[in-house]
């Protein structure tokens, strides 16, 4: 690895990732970028495949099962999560898949509008035929408007930059020139409103969200203010700046919200989880 491979890699890694119809796929058994199918040995995830490069930390977590692995003992258990289940910032399918693993026979809607995430997720998907019934992925951000937004992204799937995608009307976690060595690039998404998607598609009740979408997340909430009124789901949200912190305490508390810190990254970022109860 070239020392500006690795000079990326130092300043994207810890901050991003420390962290039914469908058309027929086609299951690779490796694609560039080293990535090949694992079995994962541990974890929610125990005994299915994925397709990882495991010369990268996070892929290294995921095929072991260590990846979010503070986060599934915190979630609501399975006989009283009684509704739909949202994963908003899918990355490429690890943790839709985890929810759907641990929530039997609930469908899973992951959103992820990067497009080498997307061709990701729909091969883990097709590794892992069982759980596919019930992921179903969209492919757009959600925002607090429909339309079209700015969206800066990374092709690179398997040195793990492609997490760090961003929506251009929010301050990312990271400086600009983090970005720009990264190779990042600025290309348009499609963007909708939850509230919007929910009505559209006649959704029940919604149980449980979580979101990890590089600090658009009260972006996401704003667009979802009757869907929270109506379901009050569980939310288990990565949290990338003070800012949004507040942003979401101010959307949150006056619907009734408990919010509570799940895990903290650094001073600036965190996970935390809130509900109605």
């Amino acid at each position: 690895m070239n020392i500006r491979c690795r000079s990326v890699l130092r300043d994207l890694l810890p901050p991003i990732l420390i962290r039914s119809f469908r058309r027929q796929r086609v299951v690779p058994n490796s694609v560039s970028g080293g990535a090949v199918v694992h079995e994962v040995t541990g974890g929610p995830l125990k005994g299915t495949r994925l397709l990882l490069d495991l010369s990268t930390s996070a892929y290294r977590d995921m095929g072991n099962g260590r990846y979010d692995d503070f986060v599934w003992p915190a979630l609501p258990d399975a006989s009283s999560v009684d509704g739909l289940i949202l994963d908003i910032g899918a990355h490429v399918g690890y943790d839709g898949l985890a929810l759907a693993r641990l929530h039997p026979g609930r469908h899973v809607f992951a959103f992820e509008p990067n497009p080498v995430n997307f061709e990701r997720i729909e091969a883990n998907l097709a590794l892992n035929p069982d759980l596919a019934k019930q992921v179903h992925v969209i492919s757009l951000a959600l925002a607090d408007r429909t339309g079209e937004l700015a969206f800066h992204t990374s092709d690179q799937v398997d040195d793990e930059t492609s997490s760090g995608g961003h929506l251009g009307v929010v301050r990312p976690p990271l400086e600009p020139q983090v970005y720009a060595r990264a190779g990042f690039k600025e290309t348009k998404v499609p963007v909708r409103r939850l509230d919007d998607i929910a009505e559209d598609r006649k959704w029940g009740r919604v149980a449980l969200i979580k979101i990890d979408v590089e600090g658009a997340e009260h972006l996401v909430l704003q667009g979802a203010q009757e869907l929270l009124r109506r379901d009050r789901p569980f939310l288990c949200i990565e949290v990338h700046s003070v800012a949004c912190m507040l942003a979401l305490s101010d959307l949150l508390h006056p619907l009734g919200y408990r919010v509570s810190m799940l895990k903290e990254d650094r001073p600036s970022r965190a996970y935390i989880i809130a509900s109605c109860d």
